[in-house]
């Protein structure tokens, strides 16, 4: 089943977001607005829970939370 992503279910580091359901991790250096690495983890797999995160709502939560970050 596709799951919604929302913006609770990531982690931000000191340059990096990590979805936390998937493990899927985006590196970035800070005050840029684009993505340095992408470590997709077990995005767009379907989870043992039964839970399905497609990678392009993953990437796009991401990318709204990268843009919000202080520069």
């Amino acid at each position: 089943m596709v799951a919604p992503v929302v913006p609770n279910q990531f982690e931000v580091g000191k340059n990096k977001i990590v979805h936390k359901p998937t493990k899927a991790a985006f590196s970035f250096d800070t005050g840029h607005t684009t993505f340095k690495s992408v470590d997709w983890g077990r995005a767009g797999e379907q989870l043992s829970t039964g839970q399905d995160y497609r990678k392009d709502d993953v990437m796009r939560v991401a990318q709204q939370m990268l843009s919000k970050l202080p520069r």
